[in-house]
């Protein structure tokens, strides 16, 4: 450092020395542009110095990211990432407390994409895990249990196959800020009956599905996931696991419809045979929309009482916009179902309404608020027409340390009718806290669900 100054110095000595001794004006100039100029490259060296001897000097903050997690491995672009979501959760299902430490939405994934020359096309590969950090890993958490697939990738849009998001999912995800938390959404959107499950707000296996390049702000998302094939466990009417699965699609693992439990064979609560789901978006600044719509052939109901097999099919608005400091969300969804089921066991019918905002405080903190309603069904299979609107509210707090870690807390509670039986988590959190059972497993509808959750996230 010494020695830099020591050259600055001399260069100006230099450069007033000149000007005496120089005889001709003009040979005075072009010194003169010349010490200029090397006072200019010194200056530089100096700065450059100082900058690394301080930068080795300082400590690093947490969570900042170092170099990045790729690599060129035989001329393909490789990138490891992941995200790490935990909290401790204090509830109540009506019954009684539940606590709970959740590993929510934490996953682990390799992405590569090779460039396909002159073609203009690169070939892109992802594999996404699921990683059950607080707990037992089971089958949800196999390899590649996320969203992976193989495609091509160029000016007509991306075209790919695997199993992803559906765009009817993807569509509003950014407008659930409490999403994997207590208070997602999906407690009541997404979500025909009130399961665990959203089942219109999922991923699908099996499936062919393009991304299309924006086009004067608009895009438009398209899925087709083929259907099931026959299997003898459930009969010759009855459609059971894809090929190539273990688990029916649509159904619940580990409840109905997987052959890990060799008992709930048969497919008979929810398994769908094809499935398309289509989202038309529009983005310009502040302002983002989306018209949605999914349907599930040929939905295996009877396991329920009354039920049927029928096509189910789910649609809706979303419409968000971005004031500077506050994004507001709202969406309008409405399920349908087909076939001649009686309607008072009919609780796959009803439309849902969703707001939220997100208001930033300053200093990387988020307050955030949400609503969402679900409206009368016809009936249901276990409680006939009775009243089960259902009512989930959700508030938070979130820190941003930096752009990878975030610090939160949530509170939500589910106020339902006396036929209700939502669920507060489903879809993404960890662990959801279900309406409570009998002793005999039967659900007890009506009950209010609180949940508190404290927890941390880090990307990478």
């Amino acid at each position: 450092m010494k020695k830099t100054r020591l050259a600055v110095a001399l260069a100006i000595i230099f450069s007033a020395s000149g000007t005496v001794l120089a005889a001709d004006s003009t040979e005075v100039q072009v010194l003169k542009q010349q010490m200029e100029t090397m006072q200019k490259q010194m200056a530089a060296m100096q700065n450059k110095l100082e900058t690394m001897t301080a930068s080795s000097q300082a400590p690093q903050k947490t969570g900042e990211a170092n170099a990045p997690l790729a690599a060129n491995i035989g001329g393909a672009n490789v990138t490891l990432y992941g995200f790490a979501d935990l909290s401790a959760d204090v509830g109540n299902d009506g019954k009684q407390g539940v606590k709970q430490v959740s590993s929510n939405l934490s996953y682990v994934g390799v992405r590569a994409s090779k460039n396909l020359g002159a073609t203009g096309m690169k070939a892109i590969v992802q594999v996404e895990t699921l990683a059950n950090i607080s707990g037992t890993p089971t089958e949800t958490g196999a390899l590649a249990s996320r969203n992976s697939f193989v495609g091509l990738a160029g000016g007509f849009g991306k075209l790919m196959l695997g199993k992803t998001d559906t765009p009817y999912k993807r569509a509003t995800g950014m407008m659930d800020p409490f999403s994997s938390s207590v208070g997602d959404y999906n407690s009541i959107m997404g979500n025909t009956g009130g399961d665990l499950r959203a089942e219109f707000d999922a991923r699908v296996p099996h499936s062919i599905f393009y991304d299309s390049p924006k086009f004067h702000g608009f895009s438009v998302n398209a899925l087709f996931s083929p259907g099931q094939k026959f299997d003898n466990l459930a009969g010759s009417d009855k459609y059971a696991f894809a090929q190539g699965e273990k688990i029916c699609a649509g159904a619940t693992p580990g409840s109905s419809g997987s052959t890990l439990d060799a008992g709930s064979t048969l497919c008979n609560d929810g398994a769908f045979k094809n499935a398309y789901s289509l989202a038309f978006n529009y983005e310009s600044g502040p302002l983002l929309g989306t018209v949605d719509y999914e349907r599930h052939q040929s939905v295996d109901r009877t396991g329920d009482t009354g039920g049927i097999t029928s096509d189910e099919s789910a649609a809706k608005i979303g419409v968000s916009y971005n004031f500077g400091s506050n994004r507001l969300s709202g969406i309008y969804e409405k399920f349908s179902r087909d076939g001649s089921i009686v309607p008072s066991v009919n609780e796959r019918a009803r439309n849902g309404y969703y707001v939220s905002d997100v208001q930033q405080l300053g200093n990387g903190m988020d307050l955030m608020g949400a609503w969402a309603h679900a409206a009368q069904t016809p009936g249901g299979p276990d409680f006939g027409a009775v009243d089960d609107k259902a009512n989930m509210y959700a508030l938070g707090l979130k820190y941003h340390y930096d752009k990878q870690l975030a610090l939160y807390v949530v509170g939500a509670m589910l106020k339902q009718g006396t036929g209700a039986h939502y669920t507060i988590g489903a879809g993404g959190h960890g662990t959801a806290i279900a309406s409570p059972r009998s002793d005999a497993g039967d659900t007890i509808p009506g009950e209010t669900i609180k949940a508190l959750s404290v927890g941390m996230q880090y990307a990478f």
